[in-house]
């Protein structure tokens, strides 16, 4: 009996030692959860005033040290303005003893105010109700919205100033038209064509500006990239910038099903097609080509030209930004566009050794998948 009693009670202090070391392994989890966390943590007492315990991250979002946090009331670390929201919502969390999330601004110990999201709940620790609360920088995610807002009053004043402009434009190009008609000197019939002629390049610059500042709306459809890109092929020969030039299309696939817009992906090639036209000199080829990748199929344009430096390759993409005389860098931030309204990316490469390859990446029809 005495062995028997003996050998329950190493069992149970095997039981036992097992259980702190899980307890004190799960403690050491948790702590470095709340050291290393990315998010600043702040434990505050019941009445939602004094703090409790903070971590490291908490320090440096607010610029105080741990001690000091653990010296001041909780409300010193809210942007004045903000305090009747705060007050709120520890009287909700306490009261009704469910999680929040809300969005206030901190302030720290400079004096700089931080958007915040802020997320809290009560818990128990040692037998007393508390409040944690965690919260997250949101500088970056105001920042970026407000761009987006400010991007998208351009786009309205953009699409505003095109609409007023257009309908004069139009009006001096008949008027440009009807002078054609005239017995005019050399003299005066060069000023003709050339009004025409930057009248009408100014016609295109604001149809591409109204495209761009508008957000492509797709009216996708299956299509068949090989048999499009087949039936599209003798419209691009005869673009002014491929005249003198070889273009050829190459295909490994029968048939490659997307969902897509054809007159928004006819816009695409012509852009890219043209682009590498003019960057060779007549005589020199152009390949464009339909290449298979997993769950996707890629259209390649590549031309031999001069290698794009790599500062301006960086900058490709971004309106207004060219290099060509007489361009408005509208092309190929319409193309970019129009792909990622597709579900499809852009790759531009650029070397002396391979020439410029321009890749655009389609996701495949799921059924075709």
């Amino acid at each position: 009996m005495a062995e028997s009693s003996s050998a329950q009670e190493q069992q149970l202090d095997r039981l036992e030692q097992q259980t702190v070391e899980a307890l004190s392994s799960s403690e050491q989890r948790l702590r470095k959860i709340f050291e290393y966390s990315n998010d600043a943590i702040f434990v505050i007492d019941p009445k939602g005033d004094r703090i409790l315990e903070a971590n490291p991250k908490a320090s440096k979002l607010l610029g105080y040290s741990r001690e000091e946090l653990l010296n001041s009331v909780a409300v010193s670390s809210i942007h004045p303005h903000e305090l009747s929201k705060f007050q709120t919502f520890g009287l909700t969390v306490l009261q009704q003893g469910h999680g929040w999330t809300n969005e206030l601004s901190c302030m720290t110990k400079s004096g700089v105010t931080v958007p915040s999201e802020i997320s809290a709940a009560v818990v128990s620790l040692d037998g007393q109700d508390c409040i944690i609360s965690m919260v997250r920088d949101i500088t970056e995610r105001k920042q970026a919205q407000a761009a987006m807002e400010r991007l998208a009053e351009i786009g309205e004043l953009a699409a505003m100033i095109v609409h007023e402009v257009r309908s004069p434009l139009t009006t001096i190009l008949m008027g440009l038209e009807s002078f054609r008609d005239m017995d005019l000197s050399d003299r005066a019939q060069r000023r003709l064509d050339l009004a025409l002629e930057e009248a009408d390049r100014l016609k295109q610059l604001l149809s591409e500006i109204l495209q761009y500042a508008r957000e492509p709306v797709l009216e996708a459809k299956p299509l068949d990239l090989t048999a499009f890109c087949q039936d599209i092929q003798p419209r691009l020969t005869e673009l002014l910038a491929v005249e003198g030039r070889s273009l050829v299309l190459e295909s490994d696939l029968p048939e490659a099903w997307i969902d897509g817009d054809a007159d928004k992906l006819k816009q695409v090639f012509i852009n890219l097609v043209r682009n590498a036209c003019e960057a060779v000199a007549p005589g020199d080829t152009v390949t464009w080509c339909i290449t298979s990748l997993p769950q996707a199929v890629c259209i390649s344009v590549h031309n031999g030209g001069d290698p794009i430096p790599p500062e301006v390759l960086a900058k490709l993409g971004q309106p207004f930004f060219t290099t060509k005389l007489g361009g408005n860098g509208l092309g190929v931030a319409i193309v970019k566009r129009i792909v990622a309204a597709h579900s499809g990316k852009v790759a531009i490469e650029s070397t002396a050794e391979a020439g410029t390859t321009v890749r655009i990446m389609l996701p495949l029809r799921v059924s075709e998948q």
